[in-house]
């Protein structure tokens, strides 16, 4: 098989793998996720169903995707985030707001969604979810070099603080709350500050 011909395959399983994931996420969002079956997916993207499970091994993969796509918008974000010349704490709050704001786009889908997350959230690997540990990490010690965050915590154990912080917000916000009581971005900013104000340096 030439170059040429290899590309092409490529390029036909991305397609269909995103006219099923396009396919999917429509029905979740017009039926809701419990409603929607694989054969429904399959019917909207017109693919068999053994074609459904080449690229995903279950429904709940196709979120797993989802989160994908949104965390790789927010790593990308992050990468220039960290470039900036700004306090770290700043950086901090604008990395976690980027990611609540993808979630504020559908409030009952991301329910689901992160549940996925959940499942990934403390895994460290070569994925973008470890993209995003490190860099959210990375940010830390950049304030801890420049005088402003506590040189004596460890970035690690501080960034999963911040971590659990960010699920916790969400978590109320998706399931505790009306979400006209509670504003995501302004309680993450709230509690997330909090934790910021136990890692500032000591003067």
């Amino acid at each position: 098989m030439t170059e040429l011909e290899l590309t092409r395959r490529e390029r036909k399983k991305e397609e269909t793998k995103e006219r099923i994931f396009k396919a999917a996420v429509k029905l979740f969002r017009d039926k809701g996720f419990e409603a929607t079956t694989i054969d429904d997916i399959t019917e909207r993207a017109d693919v068999a169903k053994g074609t459904f499970f080449n690229y995903f091994p279950r429904k709940e993969a196709v979120l797993g995707y989802l989160l994908e796509v949104k965390m790789t918008d927010a790593v990308d974000n992050a990468e220039a985030t960290l470039a900036e010349r700004r306090p770290a704490r700043d950086k901090l709050l604008a990395l976690f707001a980027d990611v609540g704001a993808g979630f504020e786009e559908d409030r009952e889908l991301s329910w689901y969604i992160l549940m996925e997350s959940m499942q990934r959230a403390f895994i460290v690997s070569d994925d973008v979810h470890g993209r995003w540990h490190d860099l959210t990490n990375r940010v830390i010690q950049q304030g801890q070099a420049a005088g402003e965050l506590r040189a004596n915590v460890d970035p690690s154990r501080a960034e999963r603080v911040l971590h659990s912080t960010f699920l916790g917000v969400l978590f109320m916000w998706l399931k505790c709350c009306d979400a006209a009581a509670m504003d995501l971005q302004t309680e993450l900013t709230e509690r997330l500050t909090l934790v910021l104000d136990g890692l500032a340096a000591r003067t």
